[in-house]
C-alpha cells in the first residue's frame, strides 16, 4: 500500500467514524475502505452458488437462500486476530424466538474472506471496539422480497455489502425505532433510503433503527437477484457469554 493510499485510506476511515458518531451510520465503498480490486467478483464466483447457498424450511422471504460463518476475533496490538467460532446457531435474536442453523461456509482458509473481515471490523471506531468478540456473516442471495418487515438483528454494528445485483429496487432503508408503528408501518420518513449498488457498503448501529429492503424490481426482460453480505459486530452475549 502506498502512502497516498494509506493516507486516502485513513482520511475515508474518520469520515465512516465521524458520520457513525454524529448519525449513527455511513456509507462508503469496497475501494474506499483499502479492499483489492476484484475482491468483490472473487466473492460472487467463490461462494454465491448453488453449491453453498440453500433455502432452509421456515426461513423468510420463501425463496431467499442463504449461508453464515462465526467469526471469533481478538484486537491485541494491530490487525484482529481470527479464528472461525464453534458454532454459527442463531438464538432467540432479530425477533425470532429459538435456535436458528443454517449452512455453514468456512472462510477463514480464503485470505480474500480473511481481509475482508478485518477491513469491516476497522469500521468500528476505535473507541468502541471490543478487545475480543464475535462476528457474523450472512450470505443472502434473493429474487423478490429482500426482507419481509423492519427489523433489528440485536447486535451491535451491521454492515451491509453489495455483491450483485440484477434487476432494481431493493432499496436498503433506516428508521428510527418510533417511527415505526404497532402495525409495523413507518410513521415518518427514513433517515436512509438509498439503492445499493455493487461495491457499496452501509455500516449501522443496530440499536439506533429498524432497516430493511424495498422488493427487488426484475428487468424488462429476466428476473431480479441481489447478492449481498450482512455483516454483524455482535454482542458478548451473542456467542461469548452462552
Amino acid at each position: 500500500m502506498t502512502n497516498d493510499t494509506a493516507l486516502r485510506r485513513r482520511a475515508e476511515l474518520d469520515r465512516i467514524w465521524n458520520s457513525l458518531a454524529s448519525c449513527g451510520y455511513a456509507l462508503t465503498d469496497d475501494q474506499s475502505i483499502g479492499l483489492p480490486r476484484g475482491v468483490r467478483e472473487h466473492f460472487r464466483l467463490t461462494y454465491f452458488n448453488e453449491q453453498l447457498l440453500r433455502h432452509d424450511d421456515g426461513d423468510w422471504p420463501a425463496d431467499r437462500k442463504r449461508a453464515r460463518d462465526v467469526i471469533s476475533y481478538d484486537w491485541g496490538d494491530g490487525d484482529p486476530a481470527l479464528a472461525e467460532f464453534d458454532t454459527i446457531t442463531i438464538t432467540d435474536r432479530g425477533g425470532v424466538t429459538g435456535h436458528r442453523e443454517h449452512a455453514r461456509v468456512m472462510m477463514l482458509s480464503d485470505p480474500h474472506a480473511a481481509a475482508l473481515v478485518r477491513a469491516f471490523l476497522g469500521l468500528v471506531p476505535p473507541d468502541r471496539r471490543q478487545d475480543q468478540g464475535t462476528f457474523g456473516v450472512n450470505l443472502f442471495r434473493t429474487y423478490t422480497n429482500v426482507v419481509t418487515r423492519p427489523h433489528c438483528d440485536d447486535e451491535e454494528y451491521i454492515i451491509i455489502y453489495v455483491i450483485n445485483r440484477i434487476g432494481n429496487g431493493a432499496e436498503t432503508y433506516l428508521y428510527r425505532h418510533g417511527d415505526i408503528g404497532h402495525g409495523r408501518r413507518p410513521t415518518a420518513e427514513p433517515v436512509f433510503l438509498r439503492q445499493l449498488d455493487p461495491g457499496q457498503i452501509i455500516i449501522f448501529e443496530d440499536r439506533m433503527f429498524k432497516h430493511g429492503a424495498t422488493p427487488l424490481v426484475p428487468p424488462p426482460t429476466g428476473s431480479a437477484m441481489r447478492d449481498a453480505l450482512v455483516c454483524t459486530v455482535d454482542y458478548h452475549s451473542s456467542y461469548l457469554e452462552n
